[in-house]
């Protein structure tokens, strides 16, 4: 009786093992599936002393004097004043025969063939010393650590060009992309890549003639991870309706845009046209019904902030009235952003277009 005993124990034992290795597995898994960050310190959190240089935020270096914050810079007097997330951000500054770059080793080593998608926040000061604003910042990933006098093709660069100059906002504008690996690159170098700096330069305004020519932008939040099959390009259905925008897992603190979401010009009506994605939405919401999201109505800059943000508002509550009228019981709030995050430059209509959009952001798994 009491060799039986200890026989169900050492089975009740081994299979309580098996499940902890099993669950370990699948997490260990999902982790890969999701693509690490191979950016070390990507906010700048992380700090070996109080200076006020790049290199403070270990392991980052700098190429010239790269400022490095750990509260809200003085000069900048914007609402959106210090970091992105947490306390720590850096910023670069450009000028006529004088630019800066900021170079980290990755966590690995990139491997050929493979697709990443490289991320990070970037705002432009606003004070009387910054002048000008410049069109292209991005990232150069290398086999070899940045060098005075080093070449940057356009084979190794992830970068955004705004022909009008990166601003149009004093909040965080988003610039990313995604790099085919050549294979072996082992470091990423943060800046502007044009070969002669005053070519990038955009007045502030047009008609200072003599003043001196200093950009300024804040850099937080970098990602760079290698991209899953879930990740592909979009693909589109016979009409160019894009059929694969809904994410495969709602996930807490993932956004996306609702696609193919259309309202009447200038309103917060919405176009027959819009159903069958809010229908796809619902049904996704419906099947996972512990999920929270917040419906985020964002718009280009037309007018004044207020009507910007009262018609982004009433366009996310349009999306969720549409949901709830579905049979939707998910826990739902609704936002208007206004203007205040552009994914683009407001610089043309195909552009503006990008910029009025509907986003899910998930609360709660």
């Amino acid at each position: 009786m009491q060799r039986k005993t200890i026989y169900t124990q050492f089975n009740f034992i081994k299979t309580i093992l098996f499940f902890v290795i099993l669950l370990f597995s699948v997490s260990c898994i999902a982790q890969a599936k999701t693509g690490k960050n191979l950016i070390p310190n990507p906010s700048f959190e992380e700090r070996k002393s109080k200076g006020s240089d790049i290199k403070a935020a270990i392991p980052w270096k700098g190429v010239g004097t790269v400022d490095y914050y750990t509260k809200p810079d003085k000069r900048d007097i914007s609402k959106f004043k210090g970091a992105r997330t947490g306390t720590s951000y850096a910023g670069l500054r450009f000028q006529a025969d004088y630019k800066e770059y900021m170079h980290i080793k990755l966590l690995e080593t990139m491997e050929k063939g493979e697709v990443y998608h490289f991320k990070m926040y970037i705002r432009v000061l606003e004070a009387e010393n910054v002048t000008v604003t410049v069109k292209q910042l991005g990232a150069f990933f290398s086999a070899e650590e940045f060098r005075i006098g080093m070449e940057f093709n356009e084979e190794g660069l992830v970068d955004t060009t705004y022909n009008k100059g990166i601003a149009g906002t004093l909040n965080w504008i988003l610039i990313q992309g995604d790099y085919t690996a050549s294979g072996n690159e082992k470091y990423m170098i943060i800046g502007n890549f044009r070969t002669k700096m005053k070519d990038d330069f955009v007045k502030k305004n047009k008609w200072s003639l003599f003043a001196f020519q200093e950009a300024y932008y804040y850099i937080d939040d970098l990602s760079l991870s290698k991209k899953n099959p879930e990740d592909d390009s979009p693909q589109f259905d016979n009409e160019g309706a894009e059929v694969n925008w809904l994410p495969h897992a709602f996930h807490a603190g993932k956004t996306f845009e609702i696609k193919n979401l259309f309202f009447e010009k200038g309103t917060s009506i919405l176009t027959s046209t819009s159903n069958k994605a809010l229908d796809e939405l619902a049904k996704a919401l419906m099947d996972n019904p512990s999920v929270a999201i917040q419906l985020n109505g964002h718009m280009d800059k037309f007018g004044d902030e207020i009507a910007e943000k009262q018609i982004s508002k009433e366009r996310a509550k349009a999306v969720y009235d549409y949901l709830k009228a579905k049979g939707v019981t998910n826990q739902m709030i609704f936002k208007g952003m206004g203007s205040t995050q552009p994914i683009a430059p407001n610089d043309s209509e195909e552009y503006k277009a990008k910029n009025r959009r509907v986003e899910v952001s998930i609360l709660k798994e």
